[in-house]
This record gives structure tokens, C-alpha cells and sequence, in this order.
């Protein structure tokens, strides 16, 4: 084999691919010289942020070889919706005269939720994450069951309760420079 040019060189044949998060990842060997260590690790960060540090071996031919891979923040996102099931209660109690009712109300609520998949600097801290997501969640009542002596009157039928959009989780995979992060938003309730 025979190799023209000035070293260090990018050998032909580098892998490029992006993952859903927008964290793009070039993977490629690089050839140099002894003593050029600083200008083939410069050469492989032009590719993006070098992560773990790159692997070195010395060749047949007395050069080095270094391996790396590198990632760049393209600053695409996607998500996907998903559902939770949130199960509320709350107990009454209603005295009239001397005859005390006591009943608890039970609902099961399906709610929506999105995760945001995207990229962050890893010295970004996760309590900062405000509700990213423009998407439009949901709610829905699945059932409702009451249990102990309810007024007749129906008063108290229902979980009184109020909701809100926020950030519920965060999952964070680290690479060097970068996370890649899921952002979960989903509805809390607030019983009343």
C-alpha cells in the first residue's frame, strides 16, 4: 500500500450517522507520524468533539494509527407521545346532626405524555429543563368508583383536582461534551 500526501491523513473510508436525538457521530482512523500526536488528535476534532479518548496502535509500516470517534450537536430533535395511567382519590366527610358520612372517591385517568429526544451540553443541569414541548396533551377519565356512604344529594361525586403540563422525567446518556436527553412532559394532577 502506498500512501501520498502529508501526515497526519483521514484514511478513506470514515462512517458518519446521526442518532434521533441530532447527536451526528464520525467514526475514522487517522495515520501520523511519532511525535504528532497534537496534529491527528486536531485533525479528528474537526469532526466534532472526540469521545472516549482514541485508541493508538503502531502500524507494519512504523506510523501510528489512531481510531476516534467524534460528535457534533446538529440540533434536530424528534419525541414521541405516550400515555400514563394516574389513579386519584380523595375522602369526604359530611356531618349532619349526629350522623357522620364518610366516603372516599376513586378515578383512574389516562394522560397524555411526550418525550423529547435532543441534545444537551453535559454541564447543563436537568432542574433547568423548563416544558420544551409545544405539543398538545390530553386527559381522559377512565372510571370512577366511590367507596363508603355517600350523600344522597351526589355532593362530592368527583376528585375535585386541577391539571398542569410540566416536565416529569429526564434520562440522560452521556458522550464527552454532549447528552443526549429524553425529555418526558406529561400532565400532573393537583387534588384539591
Amino acid at each position: 500500500m502506498t500512501l501520498y500526501g502529508t501526515f497526519p491523513i483521514l484514511v478513506p473510508g470514515f462512517t458518519e450517522s446521526t442518532s434521533v436525538y441530532g447527536l451526528k457521530k464520525t467514526s475514522g482512523t487517522i495515520l501520523f507520524k511519532p511525535g504528532q500526536d497534537g496534529e491527528a488528535l486536531a485533525l479528528a476534532e474537526q469532526r466534532g468533539s472526540v469521545f472516549p479518548d482514541p485508541q493508538i496502535r503502531t502500524t507494519d509500516m512504523g506510523l501510528l494509527e489512531m481510531s476516534f470517534a467524534a460528535y457534533e450537536n446538529t440540533a434536530a430533535t424528534s419525541g414521541v407521545f405516550g400515555t400514563d395511567t394516574v389513579n386519584l382519590s380523595k375522602t369526604f366527610e359530611q356531618t349532619v346532626g349526629q350522623n357522620t358520612q364518610r366516603w372516599t372517591v376513586n378515578e383512574v385517568w389516562i394522560v397524555d405524555s411526550y418525550t423529547e429526544r435532543k441534545v444537551f451540553p453535559a454541564t447543563y443541569n436537568s432542574i433547568f429543563i423548563n416544558t420544551t414541548s409545544p405539543r398538545v396533551l390530553g386527559t381522559r377519565l377512565l372510571k370512577r368508583f366511590i367507596v363508603g356512604d355517600r350523600p344522597l344529594d351526589g355532593t362530592n361525586s368527583s376528585v375535585p383536582l386541577t391539571w398542569q403540563s410540566q416536565v416529569s422525567s429526564v434520562t440522560r446518556r452521556n458522550f464527552g461534551i454532549y447528552d443526549e436527553v429524553d425529555v418526558v412532559t406529561s400532565f400532573v394532577a393537583t387534588v384539591l
